[in-house]
């Protein structure tokens, strides 16, 4: 099947025809803008480069600087990720271990504390390190805990944190990022195809243990698939929309697709968790949350151009008139 469309370009007619396999969705053709691509992109189609965050979109970077600036978050930290690498983790400590007879009483009497919603407690100290480690220390914080709470404390005095799982940060419900390409639903065969992805880093409030636990979650890498057996990533590449009136621009996340048909474009983004048992301190999740994006369908067609040298009023045969192939 074919539609043939005519247009005027720098004082030439243009004719372009549009062909279509049979076996084809819609059965409607494809709106062109016509004219010189504008120069860009910084790799072939499909094919990643190095990630130049200086070319990130402006809530990617906002993102980043947010992330940075947070004293308490590994995110974007190499000292800090390297200490959550070592699988630190955090516990609770009676401050008075140790003490006997009057002056463990003396100690817990000025430990004395009521855990929210009421109730007699005992501050313990916020320690990195769970029980039996050695080279556990004091983060300078404390926590409240119920008496019965504390009482499970081993010899040490130690009461270790629950840990918030992969499989617990799984039944969060992160929302996917939204997955565009353009132009669709119909692009081009042997023409760039641009896809990007926009996520937003979230917040969560739940339980583990019995105590409440909030949790963060940053899209850091995007994995492409275009549906014809090509794919793309993990990348920490979002791609971007390209400006308004571009075409065929070859960018860090397009691709050419190399024959017609019906594809399904779909994306999966990988987010990054951390959690805060009762704001005892941030703690990594061992392991992404891999998000899956409702897939975009897409219908590659073939485009043949020629020039002519009058119109369909002058010669009504003429290529890419009514009714000629």
């Amino acid at each position: 099947m074919a539609s043939d469309t005519r247009a005027t370009a720098g004082g030439n007619v243009i004719d372009v025809k549009v062909e279509w396999d049979e076996g084809s969705s819609g059965g409607q053709g494809i709106s062109i803008s016509l004219g010189a691509p504008a120069a860009g992109g910084s790799s072939e189609g499909g094919a990643g480069t190095d990630w130049n965050p200086d070319e990130d979109p402006a809530y990617q970077k906002a993102l980043r600087q947010e992330l940075m600036s947070d004293d308490d978050s590994i995110f974007f930290d190499p000292t800090k990720m390297d200490t959550a690498l070592n699988r630190t983790t955090y516990s609770l400590q009676d401050p008075c271990n140790g003490e006997d007879g009057d002056a463990f009483d003396d100690c817990r009497q000025e430990q004395e504390c009521t855990v929210d919603g009421g109730g007699e407690g005992v501050n313990m100290d916020v320690v990195v390190g769970g029980a039996g480690e050695e080279g556990r220390a004091s983060r300078g914080t404390q926590m409240c805990v119920a008496n019965a709470e504390a009482a499970e404390a081993d010899d040490e005095g130690v009461i270790p944190l629950p840990v918030f799982t992969l499989q617990d940060f799984q039944r969060l419900n992160v929302a996917p990022a939204v997955s565009t390409v353009e132009p669709a639903p119909d692009t081009l065969k042997n023409m760039n195809t641009n896809v990007f992805a926009v996520a937003d880093a979230q917040m969560f409030e739940t339980e583990l243990g019995g105590f409440p636990v909030a949790v963060r979650a940053y899209p850091v890498q995007y994995s492409w698939n275009y549906g014809d057996g090509a794919a793309l990533g993990p990348t920490p590449l979002t791609g971007a929309p390209l400006a308004e009136g571009d075409w065929d621009i070859p960018t860090d996340t397009s691709h050419v697709y190399s024959e017609t048909g019906d594809y399904s474009v779909t994306l999966t983004t990988f987010f990054y968790g951390e959690y805060n048992v009762a704001g005892t301190g941030w703690q990594p999740v061992a392991g992404f949350n891999e998000v899956a994006s409702a897939p975009v369908p897409i219908s590659v067609w073939k485009a043949t151009v020629r020039n002519v040298a009058d119109d369909c009023n002058e010669n009504p045969r003429s290529f890419g008139c009514p009714g000629t192939n």
